[in-house]
């Protein structure tokens, strides 16, 4: 049998086989894209009902109709979202529509306005069942990550940046950040020094920027600040060393009182 011929297999040659595949297509396309839109037909005759019981100034049955009409629209739009279970809701909300229908408007005695909300459930779930592959709800997006404690500093520092000018002083500012950024814990000695540092340079580009011409001592001033951003550096590096003897000193105590050293 495998080593029959294509011509021999007649189901495999079919010259309609792609005519159907693009017409399946189209209408299963065009089903997906009228997905729903059936339900609201169903409810037409309440459009006259609400004339009738306006003008009869029925409230009861003005009600019963207006909730027949707009729960199966609520019904459409669910059902054209395509989430997963969208389908088992929209049959909820025709059925009660239904049902209010028949029990307010049409005043039906129990259990009729229970039978007919029952068909009206069933006949959406056979409808539409299986009609489109129902999908997940996205997921909600991940909150930003709160802004580290040197994130306004940074937003300072990139204006600064920006001006020609202050390359060093900023190169110099920006080093200071990367220790903090490697020790978090020693910011509270550096917070007075950003601050102050930061807010002048800040002010100092802006002036800048503007037009303004520099005065003759600014070269100055800013070789004193990159000079004592060099000093807070070598501060912070001096309290790290010292930390880390004082680590050694105690673990090499402590293992001789062991019996380890």
């Amino acid at each position: 049998m495998s080593g029959t011929p294509p011509r021999d297999r007649p189901w495999q040659n079919d010259p309609w086989r792609d005519t159907r595949a693009k017409v399946e297509g189209a209408f299963s396309q065009f089903r997906n894209g009228t997905r729903g839109l059936l339900l609201p037909l169903f409810t037409w005759p309440l459009l006259f009902d609400v004339v009738v019981e306006v003008v009869r100034g029925n409230t009861r049955g003005l009600v019963a109709a207006g909730l027949g009409i707009l729960l199966p629209l609520l019904a459409v739009r669910t059902l054209r979202r395509g989430r997963r279970g969208d389908t088992r809701r929209a049959a909820i909300l025709v059925a009660v529509a239904t049902g209010l229908v028949a029990l307010l408007g049409a005043r039906m005695d129990m259990p009729i306005p229970l039978l007919l909300a029952a068909g009206a459930w069933l006949g959406t779930r056979l409808m539409y069942d299986g009609a489109q592959v129902e999908v997940d709800p996205p997921a909600a997006p991940a909150p930003p990550p709160p802004p580290g404690p040197l994130a306004e500093h940074r937003a300072r520092l990139a204006r600064i940046s920006a001006e020609p000018r202050m390359a060093g002083i900023a190169q110099a500012m920006d080093a200071v950040l990367d220790d903090l950024d490697a020790r978090p814990d020693r910011l509270p000695l550096a917070r007075r020094f950003l601050a102050v540092h930061l807010d002048g340079l800040d002010r100092i580009a802006q002036r800048l920027a503007a037009g303004a011409e520099p005065p003759a001592g600014l070269p100055q001033l800013l070789t004193d600040m990159q000079g004592a951003a060099d000093d807070l550096r070598t501060k912070l590096r001096a309290e790290e060393s010292a930390a880390l003897d004082i680590q050694v000193k105690v673990l090499s105590e402590r293992l001789r009182q062991e019996g380890y050293a």
